[in-house]
């Protein structure tokens, strides 16, 4: 089985990667920015476990420079190729990409595009095939993890708003009586009135 380990600085660049990676049967290990990653190459191997063939590393990486990273890798590791990524960018340019190369590394990719996502997503896959001896694309796959990022995320269900209290009535009356349970306040006119029409408790 072919492995790649990666990191990535922008949590939706590594969502796409993986999601493409792993369409090509590639087990691909996700590792934060902040790991040391010679200590986990050195971890995996001292536990006899086989090594990633392709490391694919952001720029953002904060333990080490990617460039210094290709360098001690290349005597180290020297059988796992380093493909560098800048994930925020949209274009790498041709000085940018020979010093990358000057440096190890075996390409510099720059970021997986939202707005053209199929022809990048495609383009920067065929490119890692590529080094790892695996082409051709496996297209079905490919297409159906791409829906499942592109699709759009369904909107929560309406929820049943939760019923007011009933307010009590500002007036209770009985048979036109007003009882002691009518607390609301009235104008003075209105109590005036009220006294000068009330005989024994009944209003008319």
């Amino acid at each position: 089985m072919t492995t790649v380990l990666m990191t990535q600085a922008l949590q939706r660049q590594g969502e796409i990667w993986h999601s493409i990676l792993s369409s090509q049967n590639l087990t691909v290990l996700w590792q934060n920015l902040d790991a040391d990653l010679f200590a986990v190459l050195e971890g995996m191997e001292t536990a006899g476990l086989a090594l990633p063939q392709l490391l694919l590393l952001d720029m953002g990486m904060t333990v080490t420079n990617p460039y210094r990273f290709c360098q001690v890798a290349q005597s180290r590791f020297p059988g796992i190729a380093v493909l560098i990524t800048a994930g925020s960018d949209h274009q790498i340019t041709a000085a940018e990409r020979r010093w990358a190369l000057r440096m190890g590394a075996v390409d510099l990719l720059p970021g997986i595009q939202e707005s053209s996502l199929m022809a990048t997503a495609v383009s920067h896959l065929t490119r890692v095939l590529e080094i790892l001896d695996a082409l051709p694309i496996q297209q079905e796959p490919l297409m159906e993890s791409l829906n499942r990022l592109t699709a759009p995320t369904p909107a929560p269900l309406p929820t049943a708003p939760l019923p007011s209290p009933l307010a009590a009535p500002s007036n209770i009356q009985y048979r036109g009586i007003r009882t002691l349970a009518d607390t609301a306040p009235m104008v003075k006119g209105e109590e005036e009135g009220e006294r000068r029409r009330r005989y024994r408790g009944s209003s008319y």
